[in-house]
């Protein structure tokens, strides 16, 4: 499936490819490489964090992207996973599934930042970023998680309790000048989300929940075309 924002050129010579959670849904993710026609070395090819976890092959998937050196900002399914590896992996019985990754495989998520800058005004995103806050200025911790933020456009701690009043998904209030796209939050199984918050910035949630049985996004740049294929089955069951 795809479809393409009205009023961009679709041909272009070289593009940006920025890929949805693929949680470790590895033929998934090949499928909608071809189905883009990515041009290995001459294509950019970007994710927006959380390759691992969920899914059946978080290592293939991680090992593809570094096979294909892409790039990708970091997730926090990745953060966590570096924090275990770090402190020492929890029991056995509840080993991560990312638990195989190799030294080599650990130290390239390591390495991964929280945002990166693409050309043509865009920026990439795990979770989000505060609205009270530049892109420059904005918080590690927060940007892997973001999703609400209150009516001064600071971060909402995520909680089951009900968000308070005023709060709102950070796209609604970002006013740029970066558009972005962002993972983390899954708002449909079938279509990624787009707000347009400010006249020329665009935000677009590529999360649709792939691991859970719905879909796996990417947006093409500069043409603005998403494309998405179909998960094969559910691999984890969604909460919430």
């Amino acid at each position: 499936m795809s479809r393409r924002f009205p009023g961009y050129a679709s041909a272009v010579s070289v593009r940006t490819i920025v890929v949805g959670d693929v949680h470790g849904c590895l033929a998934e993710l090949d499928e909608l490489l071809r189905l883009v026609e990515l041009r290995p070395g001459f294509d950019r090819l970007v994710f927006v964090g959380d390759l691992i976890d969920r899914g059946p092959d978080s290592v293939g998937v991680v090992r593809r992207a570094r096979e294909l050196r892409a790039r990708s900002v970091a997730g926090n399914h990745e953060e966590k996973h570096l924090r275990w590896a770090r402190t020492g992996a929890p029991s056995q019985a509840r080993r991560p599934p990312g638990a195989r990754l190799s030294p080599a495989d650990l130290a390239w998520l390591g390495s991964l930042p929280p945002w990166l800058r693409l050309d043509g005004g865009w920026a990439v995103v795990h979770g989000g970023l505060a609205p009270a806050r530049t892109l420059a200025a904005q918080r590690k911790d927060e940007v892997l998680r973001l999703r609400l933020v209150d009516d001064r456009g600071d971060m909402v701690v995520a909680t089951r309790a009900p968000p308070p009043p005023g709060a709102a998904p950070w796209a609604t209030r970002w006013r740029g000048p970066e558009s972005v796209v962002y993972g983390h939050h899954v708002h449909d199984l079938d279509t990624p989300r787009v707000d347009e918050p400010a006249a020329g910035v665009r935000c677009v949630g590529l999360d649709t929940g792939c691991c859970y049985g719905g879909r796996l996004s990417a947006l093409v740049l500069p043409a603005e075309e998403i494309v998405s294929v179909a998960a094969r089955e559910p691999y984890a069951t969604r909460r919430g």
